[in-house]
């Protein structure tokens, strides 16, 4: 093989940005895996440096304190939820918006990053950094998130009143079934509850039925 051919299949070195990028998501999802791995309760910058196989002079460069560490693993998931939601909703994948949105909170809710994120906010109760960490970010995406299927549906004609109570629900109902999970009991059951949750959805919603 010639040099130039040599030269042609070496793999690109990465960029500066782009190692900073990898070391970065590499400490989040160290964060997100040891908070459902372990809980609160044993979680510490250390532990997190040594899953991501960082060192803690990285790890600290990029995150100072364990709350900086929390605020930006629960901020990057809440983002990548939000642009799941994003995406889904503006598909053409020949799925109804109502199968959409419901794909897209199971997926959600029904995840290792939701289990991390329930650790995160049952110790919220009780401390008082991470509480104010939890609500912030909670008023900043929530709604945000929650407009992108509002939307959608009030979009193809259902009644912007009964769409908001429609994913109120949906919400309440997988925020249920992920605590359920959390407790390692089996989601047997779960699939036949979302079955006929999505069975029940179109008469619930029922297009033209005032207060939009």
């Amino acid at each position: 093989m010639t040099r130039k051919r040599l030269a042609a299949a070496k793999p690109a070195r990465r960029t500066q940005g782009e190692r900073r990028r990898a070391t970065q998501e590499a400490i989040l999802q160290a964060a997100i895996d040891l908070l459902v791995d372990d809980g609160y309760a044993r979680f510490s910058t250390i532990a997190v440096a040594k899953r991501a196989k960082v060192s803690r002079g990285a790890r600290e460069n990029y995150f100072p304190s364990k709350y900086d560490l929390i605020t930006a693993a629960w901020r990057a998931a809440l983002i990548r939820a939000q642009e799941h939601a994003r995406q889904l909703a503006d598909s053409l994948d020949g799925r109804s918006t109502i199968e959409r949105f419901l794909s897209d909170s199971e997926s959600f809710f029904l995840s290792r990053v939701y289990l991390a994120l329930l650790e995160l906010q049952m110790a919220a109760r009780t401390d008082k950094p991470l509480a104010k960490i939890y609500h912030a970010l909670y008023d900043e995406y929530r709604q945000s998130h929650d407009d992108i299927w509002i939307d959608a549906l009030v979009k193809e004609g259902y009644a912007r009143a009964r769409v908001q109570a429609f994913v109120r629900m949906t919400h309440y109902l997988l925020r249920g079934m992920a605590l359920t999970a959390a407790g390692h009991v089996s989601r047997a059951d779960f699939r036949a509850a979302l079955r006929q949750w999505r069975e029940l959805a179109p008469q619930m919603l029922a297009k033209n039925g005032g207060g939009r």
